[in-house]
C-alpha cells in the first residue's frame, strides 16, 4: 500500500527549527502512549518517516501559520497515521502481533489523535465535517478493495479506474492534514489544488508499491492494477505449487509484456501532475519528497529496461540445445533426470529465478546511480558446478551449456582494479571476494579451461594469499590490497568495517582451499595445510563448523568435510562432522533448518555424507541415504524442483533462496549418491564373482 511508501520516505533537509518539531512531534507520541500497557503501545519505528512531519510540507501554502499552530496537529496527524498503517498491515494479513493486540493498538493511536483534535477544531467547524468524508471514503475503499481481494468480485472488472479510486481512498485521511491547515489558517483558497495534488501523489506511491510487491500481492491475493492487467480471476490461495508456477509465468509477462513500463510511467505521470500543481505553492521539502520517489520510479524504468534488454540479448545469442534423457534406472537417477529438466528450462530462461536482487539506496551511501543490483555469478557458477557432474553421467552431453556457462562467468569478472569477480558486480563499494573466486576457479578447472583460471584469476589470487592472510593461517573474505589501494578500495575497506564485516569465514575459506586443491596442489600445499589447520580449530564440539553467509550448519559443515575428505582423509575431524550430520537426520529422513526438514539442508547433508564414505567405516549411511531419498521424493513440487529455501545470508536486506538453487544442490547430492550405490552393487558383484571362482 502506498502507506509503506509513506514510510521508507526518509525526512528531507529540513531546517533547524522544523527538525526541533519533528523530535518534540515524536517525543510526544511516546509519552502519549506510556499511558497505554507496552503491548498495546507497540514498538515506534526509529527511522524518522514522513508521518512525523506531514503538516510541516505544507505550510508554505498557509503563510499566516507558525510551527507553533502546526504542532499540535503534527502530533494529532502522526498518531492517526500510524494507526491507519497498523490497520493496513491487518487487513494484508502482515501484523507482526496478534490480531486483537493489533486492533487495540489501533484504538489507542486514534482515541489519542481524536482528542488533540478536539482540543484543536471545536465541533462546528468546517474541519470535522470535511474529516468525517474522508474517514467514510477511507472505509468504503478498504471495503471495494476487500471485495476482490475475497473473490467476491472477479479482478477483470478492477479497472484502472478502480484501481486509482481505491488508491485515493485508502489514503483519503492524508487529506485531513490540509483540511486542518486550511482551518487553523481560516484560508480554503488552496484546499482544492492542494487535495488534488495529494492525491496524484498517492496514487504514484501506489503503482510503485505494487510493481515492487507484486510477489506478496499474487501470494496474499491481493489485487492491484499490475496484477489484474493479466490475471482475470483471482487465483486460488493455499496451492503453493500452483502458486509458484503462476509467479514464473507472471514474472516474464509483467516484464516482457509491458506492464511493468506501464505502471511505472503511470506514476511518474501522476508525480508530474503532483508537481505541475504545486510549483509555487510549497516549499523544497514537499519537492525532494517527490523528487525522491520519482527518482526510484526512474530506478524502476531503468533496471527494467536494462534486465529485459540483457535478457533478449541472452535468448538470441544462447546455443540451441535439446536435453535427452534415457529412462531412469533407479529412484536417485529418476530425481536427477527430473531436476535436470527443470534446470536447463531455467538455462532456458538465463536462470532469472536464481538471481540474487538488493535494493541498496545512495540514502545508504552507496554510490552507484541504480538501487536495485542483481547477481549470480556465484548461483550460477554452483550450478555450474552440478552440471559438470551430470555431463559424467551423461557422457558429454552437457558440454554445450557448461562451455556456455564458463564463458558467461568469464564476462561477468570485474575489469578495474585486481580483477576477480563480486558478488554484486554492480556495487562499487563491494570488494572481489574469495567466494566467488573459488567457485569460479572450480568451473573453470572442471570445464577445461585451465588456462583462463591462469590468466584470470593469479593476481586476485595473489593479493589475497599475500596481503589478506592471518598468522593463524585464516585470510579474509574481501579481497583488497594492504597497500596502494586506489580510491575505490579505500571504499571497499571502509564498507567492510562498517556493513560486510571483516575476518576470515569458514565456508569461505574451506571453498577457496578446495579450489587450490584442483588447481595446483603442489605449489599451494602450504596455504592448504595452513588454512586447514585454522578451520580444524573452529570445528564445533558437535562436529559441525558455523558459516557467517548461509543459513544453519549445513553448507558449511560440507564444504569443510569435502575439502579434508581430500586434503586429509585421516584427519579426525571427519568423523565428528560426519557423526553431527548422522545424529541430526529427522525421522522422515530429511535434514532441516528449524521444526521441518527441508529438501536444501537434506541435499547439503547428503552431499556432506558422501564427500567423506571413503574415509568412513560406518556402513549404515546407505540406510540413511534411502530414507533421506524418500523424503526427497515426497518434497518434490509439480514442476520437477524443490522448493525454495533461505540459502545465503546478507549482512543487509533480504536473504536469498533459490528454487533452482535448492533444485541443482538435490541433483548433485543425487548423483553422489547414485554413484556411491553403483559402485557398491559393483563391488558386491566383483565379491560374488571370485567367490564363485
Amino acid at each position: 500500500m502506498s502507506l509503506q511508501s509513506f514510510e521508507a520516505l526518509s525526512s528531507p533537509p529540513f531546517s533547524l527549527h522544523i527538525q526541533q518539531e519533528i523530535e518534540v512531534t515524536r517525543k510526544a507520541v511516546g509519552r502519549l502512549l506510556e499511558r497505554w500497557s507496552d503491548e498495546l503501545a507497540l514498538s515506534s519505528n526509529l527511522q524518522v518517516t514522513i508521518y512525523d512531519y506531514y503538516p510541516y510540507l505544507f505550510i508554505k501554502a498557509f503563510p499566516s501559520l507558525t510551527l507553533a499552530d502546526v504542532r499540535p496537529l503534527n502530533l494529532a496527524s502522526r498518531l492517526f497515521a500510524s494507526s491507519i498503517f497498523l490497520y493496513d498491515k491487518m487487513m494484508d494479513c502482515t501484523a507482526t502481533v496478534d490480531l486483537s493486540t493489533s486492533i487495540l493498538s489501533t484504538q489507542a493511536r486514534q482515541l489519542e489523535a481524536y482528542y488533540l483534535l478536539h482540543q484543536i477544531f471545536p465541533p462546528k467547524t468546517a474541519f470535522w465535517e470535511r474529516f468525517h468524508d474522508y474517514v467514510v471514503e477511507y472505509a468504503k475503499a478498504c471495503v471495494y478493495e476487500y471485495r476482490f481481494a475475497s473473490g467476491d468480485q472477479p479482478w477483470q472488472e478492477y479497472s484502472e479506474a478502480v484501481a486509482l479510486q481505491i488508491a485515493v481512498g485508502k489514503n483519503g485521511i492524508s487529506k485531513a492534514t490540509i483540511a486542518g491547515l486550511a482551518e487553523l489558517a481560516q484560508d480554503d483558497s488552496l484546499l482544492k489544488p492542494l487535495i488534488e495534488a495529494i492525491n496524484h501523489f498517492n496514487i504514484a506511491c501506489q503503482m510503485s508499491d505494487d510493481l515492487l510487491d507484486w510477489k506478496e500481492d499474487l501470494y496474499s491475493g491481493i489485487p492491484s492494477l499490475l496484477l489484474s492487467r493479466i490475471l482475470h480471476e483471482r487465483p486460488a490461495q493455499g496451492n503453493k505449487e500452483e502458486m509458484t508456477l503462476w509467479k514464473d509465468i507472471l514474472a516474464r509477462e509483467i516484464y516482457y509484456d509491458g506492464h511493468a513500463r506501464y505502471i511505472v510511467e503511470l506514476a511518474l505521470e501522476s508525480l508530474e501532475r503532483a508537481d505541475r500543481i504545486t510549483t509555487n505553492l510549497l516549499g523544497s521539502e514537499w519537492h525532494t519528497i517527490t523528487a525522491k520517489l520519482r527518482h526510484r520510479c526512474q530506478a524502476l524504468l531503468q533496471d527494467i529496461e536494462r534486465i529485459v534488454d540483457a535478457n533478449l540479448h541472452r535468448v538470441r545469442s544462447q546455443p540451441k540445445f535439446v536435453l535427452t534423457l534415457p529412462s531412469a534406472q533407479s529412484p536417485w537417477q529418476q530425481i536427477i533426470w527430473d531436476g535436470l529438466r527443470f534446470i536447463v528450462q531455467q538455462w532456458r530462461f538465463g536462470f532469472g529465478e536464481a538471481r540474487h536482487i538488493m535494493h541498496l539506496t545512495q540514502e545508504e551511501e552507496f554510490s552507484a546511480a541504480q538501487e536495485y543490483h542483481y547477481g549470480d555469478v556465484f548461483q550460477r557458477a554452483l550450478i555450474a558446478d552440478a552440471l559438470c557432474d551430470a555431463d559424467e553421467l551423461l557422457h558429454g552431453q552437457l558440454q554445450q551449456v557448461i562451455g556456455y556457462e564458463a564463458s558467461y562467468l568469464v564476462s561477468c569478472r570485474l575489469t578495474s582494479g585486481i580483477g576477480g569477480w563480486s558478488y554484486f558486480s554492480s556495487v562499487p563499494e563491494l570488494a572481489p571476494d574469495a567466494d566467488d573466486l573459488g567457485q569460479v576457479m572450480q568451473v573453470l578447472l572442471r570445464a577445461g579451461r585451465k588456462a583462463e583460471v591462469a590468466e584470470y584469476c593469479e593476481t586476485p589470487l595473489a593479493v589475497l594469499l599475500q596481503d589478506n592472510v592471518r598468522a593463524d593461517g585464516s585470510f579474509e573474505t574481501w579481497i583488497v590490497p594492504a597497500t596502494g589501494r586506489t580510491p575505490q578500495q579505500e571504499r571497499q575497506v571502509e564498507f567492510n568495517q562498517s556493513k560486510w564485516g571483516t575476518g576470515p569465514d569458514n565456508e569461505v575459506m574451506a571453498n577457496l582451499l578446495y579450489a587450490l586443491m584442483l588447481y595446483d596442489q603442489q605449489r599451494f600445499t602450504q596455504t592448504i595445510w595452513d588454512g586447514m589447520m585454522y578451520l580444524e580449530s573452529q570445528q564445533q564440539a558437535d562436529g559441525s563448523w558455523v558459516s557467517r553467509w548461509y543459513y544453519g550448519l549445513y553448507y558449511g559443515t560440507y564444504v569443510c568435510l569435502r575439502l579434508f575428505a581430500v586434503a586429509q582423509p585421516d584427519s579426525p575431524t571427519i568423523e565428528r562432522a560426519l557423526n553431527f550430520l548422522r545424529s541430526h537426520q529427522r525421522d522422515d529422513g530429511g535434514w532441516g533448518l528449524k521444526d521441518e526438514s527441508d529438501p536444501l539442508s537434506t541435499a547439503l547433508a547428503l552431499l556432506g555424507l558422501a564427500s567423506a564414505q571413503e574415509c568412513s567405516g560406518d556402513t549404515g549411511d546407505l540406510n540413511r541415504a534411502e530414507r533421506a531419498l524418500v523424503y526427497l521424493q515426497h518434497s518434490q513440487e509439480d514442476d520437477n524442483s524443490w522448493s525454495s529455501i533461505q540459502f545465503i545470508r546478507p549482512r543487509i536486506n533480504e536473504p536469498y533462496g533459490s528454487r533452482t538453487i535448492t533444485s541443482t544442490y538435490v541433483v548433485k547430492a543425487a548423483m553422489a549418491w547414485n554413484r556411491l550405490i553403483e559402485n557398491v552393487s559393483v563391488n558386491r558383484s566383483d565379491i560374488v564373482s571370485k567367490t564363485k571362482q
